[in-house]
């Protein structure tokens, strides 16, 4: 998902007590780079806008063969992703204007020893990264044989929780993690398709392929704004090819019907 691109102390966070620094990586998030401010807000509506209609056609899936509650699932999974993409592309925005319903927020809710407008980056970072976690777990675990509602999922999803909000130390480690689900998906799915050779399968693996490869570009984007972009672009081509390949394995369906 879209990174939380770090360059520093932004102007709305300088520090102006000695606490500020014992929540220093709450503050450290900045939701733009220099000069794509806007452009990425962009990217990210068109890629929320493709991830729930894929949890649509998921849906339509779903009405085709109610008996296979795996499709319900997948499209929640998505529609999930696309809540995280809103809760990002919010947060950005108020973040960079912080005037009006912002300002009334975060003077309600923050204790004033702690800088103004230092919670809604904060807060916004927690939910998108435990959205999108969630989201790429349930995709993760659809993949597999075994039973979805399995207590061993439960504990997963439990640590997901624990990990996120540790995450807040270092960005890299929520990226990390999207990767290690992401590349279990496509591994999956890569193995899947050498066994049965079903085109839907190898564009199911060449997607999720496109999209591990954004989460771990995004890893790396501190250093470089050139990756960024990049990283932004290729996030959008896998999902425009992951909803695609939905369209195809729906128009296939209802050819059977």
């Amino acid at each position: 998902m879209k990174g939380f691109y770090i360059v520093g102390y932004h102007k709305l966070f300088k520090p102006t007590n000695t606490f500020y620094h014992s929540m220093v990586y709450w503050l450290d998030f900045v939701y733009s780079p220099p000069g794509f401010y806007g452009k990425d807000i962009a990217i990210d509506i068109i890629s929320a806008i493709v991830v729930l209609l894929i949890g649509l056609f998921s849906f339509r899936n779903f009405l085709l063969d109610k008996k296979n509650y795996r499709h319900l699932l997948f499209s929640a999974a998505f529609v999930i992703l696309g809540g995280s993409f809103f809760v990002k592309v919010l947060t950005n925005i108020m973040s960079h204007h912080q005037v009006g319903l912002s300002r009334y927020l975060t003077g309600l809710i923050t204790p004033s020893i702690i800088p103004a407008y230092s919670l809604l980056p904060a807060f916004g970072f927690l939910l998108y990264a435990t959205l999108t976690l969630f989201g790429f777990y349930i995709l993760y675990a659809l993949t597999s044989d075994h039973e979805v509602w399995s207590f061993d999922y439960l504990i997963i999803a439990y640590f997901i929780i624990i990990f996120t909000y540790f995450a807040r130390f270092n960005y890299s480690l929520f990226y990390v993690t999207a990767v290690l689900f992401l590349a279990a998906i496509t591994r999956r799915y890569y193995l899947s398709y050498k066994k049965n050779q079903y085109k839907n399968t190898k564009l199911l693996c060449l997607s999720f392929g496109v999209i591990t490869l954004s989460q771990f570009v995004f890893i790396f984007t501190s250093s470089n704004h050139a990756l960024y972009v990049a990283a932004e672009i290729i996030q959008l081509i896998g999902y425009l090819f992951l909803l695609y390949t939905f369209m195809m394995v729906l128009r296939n369906a209802k050819k059977k019907k």
